[in-house]
Formats: C-alpha cells, sequence, structure tokens
C-alpha cells in the first residue's frame, strides 16, 4: 500500500484517506492505554473523525476512477457533495448520514463496474449505526465540547455521574466505583459513579463504523487505486 509510505498530497484521493487512519490509530492508542480521566468524548470524537474522512475518501475515488462529475461548480480538484438534491462543498460537510447517503447513491450507479475480486456489499446494519451516531453528533461538534446538545444529551457525555448511594449497588453485580462529598459531620451529601454508562450505544457504533471503513477504505485503495 504505496499510500502509507509516500507524502498525503500525492495520494488519489489527495490524503484524505490516510488522514483517516490516522485519527483511527489516535483512537485505538487511547483505548488500548486507557485514562483515569474521563475520556470518551475524545474517543468518540477520534473514531467519528474517522468516519467521516473514511467516507468522504471512498466517494472521492469513486468520482475519479469513473468519471463521475460533480454538479454545481464543484470538480475534482475542488469537489462537493450532493445533500437533499443541493451541492456543497466536501471539505465543509460533517453530517455522516448525509454522506452515507451520498456515497450510496454513486456506489450503486458504479457497483457493476468494481473489481469481482473483492465483496462488495455493504452490510443492512451500516446505515442504522451511521444514523445512530449522526443523530446524536449530526455537525461533528458534539464530542468536541461539553455543551454542544440538549442538557440532557449532554449529561450523558460523561461516565463521572451523579448517583444516590442506597441504589448504586442494586442492580450490578460488578465492583463500583464512587466518590463520596462529605459535609463537615461526615453525612453523605453526594455521590458520583466514576464509571457510569456513557453513551454506551454510539460508543459500540462508532467502534464498529471505524474498523469497518477502515477496512472498505483498504480495500479501495488496494482494488480502485493501485495502492496509492
Amino acid at each position: 500500500m504505496n499510500y502509507l509510505i509516500t507524502p498525503p498530497s500525492t495520494h488519489y484521493d489527495g490524503g484524505i484517506g490516510i488522514t483517516g487512519c490516522n485519527f483511527r490509530h489516535a483512537a485505538e492508542t487511547l483505548k488500548e492505554h486507557g485514562s483515569s480521566l474521563d475520556g470518551v468524548l475524545p474517543l468518540c470524537y477520534l473514531h467519528r473523525h474517522a468516519v467521516e474522512l473514511f467516507l468522504k475518501s471512498i466517494t472521492f475515488i469513486l468520482h475519479k476512477k469513473y468519471g463521475i462529475e460533480f454538479g454545481g461548480d464543484f470538480s475534482i480538484d475542488k469537489p462537493g457533495i450532493k445533500v437533499v438534491n443541493k451541492w456543497v462543498s466536501l471539505e465543509n460537510t460533517h453530517n455522516l448520514s448525509g454522506l452515507y447517503y451520498y456515497f450510496c447513491e454513486i456506489y450503486e450507479s458504479c457497483k457493476d463496474l468494481l473489481p469481482s475480486t473483492t465483496c462488495w456489499d455493504m452490510p443492512g446494519d451500516i446505515k442504522v449505526k451511521i444514523n445512530l451516531v449522526n443523530g446524536t453528533d449530526p455537525k461533528s461538534t458534539f464530542f468536541r465540547y461539553p455543551k454542544a446538545g440538549s442538557s440532557q444529551q449532554d449529561y450523558k457525555k460523561s461516565r463521572i455521574q451523579k448517583t444516590n448511594i442506597d441504589g448504586a449497588f442494586g442492580n450490578s453485580g460488578k465492583p463500583r466505583k464512587l466518590v463520596l462529598m462529605l459535609d463537615a459531620n461526615d453525612n453523605i451529601v453526594e455521590t458520583y459513579d466514576l464509571d457510569a454508562d456513557a453513551l454506551s450505544e454510539v460508543q459500540k457504533a462508532l467502534d464498529y463504523l471505524s474498523d469497518f471503513f477502515y477496512g472498505v477504505h483498504a480495500a479501495f485503495r488496494a482494488e480502485l487505486t493501485n495502492g496509492y
């Protein structure tokens, strides 16, 4: 794979895909080594951005490989994407559902042209997972800031959450990590769970999508760009 050992500016997609690989590798490193800090947001952001870049890369590759013209004033030198029948800059588009739907549109139009040496079928659950993530973070801001959605959604971003010590162990057989805040008379005034459920379904979807599109991107590079 020449794109792994050559400058991004020389790549078939201008370096979009290798940048996605770098964000995914950063996420995997963070997940592997862990942290005593609450790392939900950076981990989710790294995986989400990797998925976004992989989708942009494989979409661009199809346009370039099969001479698919862009609409509006967009071109190979200035690529765009059609979102709800409107052409917008690929660079400034962050909505995962929009990116995936457009990819599927052009993917289906040239699927018969793809090499038969690879199975190109897209699993049906990809769309469901894309929409789950996009419903949480449609603008690529939710995982970057502590307040970027509704107060109810923002509250779910952290593994450190307020709880009640009386019910902290009621429905779980696993050990719990709690912080107890005491007043001057050693009475418990507040209790915090240090390992609460924080967007677990979204995290699972992001982990799956990042891994899946990492493989899809690699297949596109090997089969359609001769490794560049």
